[in-house]
């Protein structure tokens, strides 16, 4: 956007409403001024643009300026210090020469005052469970778990348990070696088959 002074004035309409609060560099404007003014040089001289906030907060840029023939082209590319605050904003640019830290003011342009859009705020803010806020608690969780399952299996204690279990196959193996006992009566005993691995006991006749 290309905007023409006229003279020692900077019309404003054309980016009037253009702004909106916490942008930054998101909009550049390109003000087009005279090169002399009352016979002065303002290609030797430095450039700034100020402006006073909603706020009342004073905030200033410099501004890049291009010699073009007859005109200088200063180009601004508007900072967030202009949009903190919504609401009205005063401007000016300034053309000053330097001397031992000292500003000189050459010349002053006048400008309306611009309006920053407010940007939308909800009255109790964000929800609190956001989709990041759910993926953040469930990788904590996660987290929190492996660090306790690694402290559980560094307290396991293996050879422990491989004492257990071989002292539960040895007392198997001495259960399983005993002889079977079998209960019978005299005549029982007579008829039937006898095992060699088996106990009989005779115990009194009905």
């Amino acid at each position: 956007m290309e905007i023409y002074a006229k003279g020692k004035n900077i019309p404003t309409y054309a980016f009037g409403n253009l702004l909106t609060q916490g942008e930054h560099l998101a909009d550049t404007i390109c003000f087009i001024v005279d090169r002399f003014y009352n016979n002065t040089d303002l290609s030797v001289c430095d450039f700034a643009i100020r402006g006073l906030t909603a706020g009342d907060w004073e905030v200033s840029q410099p501004l890049i300026a291009e010699v073009i023939g007859e005109k200088i082209r200063l180009k601004w590319t508007v900072g967030n210090s202009f949009t903190i605050n919504s609401g009205r904003l005063a401007l000016e640019i300034r053309a000053s020469q330097y001397s031992e830290d000292e500003e000189k003011l050459i010349v002053k342009y006048v400008m309306q005052p611009v309006y920053v859009n407010p940007t939308p705020n909800g009255k109790n803010g964000a929800l609190p469970e956001t989709s990041e806020q759910a993926v953040s608690a469930i990788n904590a969780a996660v987290a929190e778990g492996t660090e306790q399952l690694g402290q559980l299996m560094d307290s396991f204690n293996l050879e422990e348990v491989e004492k257990r279990l071989d002292k539960m196959e040895a007392d198997t193996a001495v259960y399983l070696a005993r002889p079977e006992v079998i209960a019978l009566t005299k005549s029982e005993y007579d008829s039937t088959f006898h095992k060699s691995d088996s106990l009989y006991v005779i115990v009194g006749e009905d």
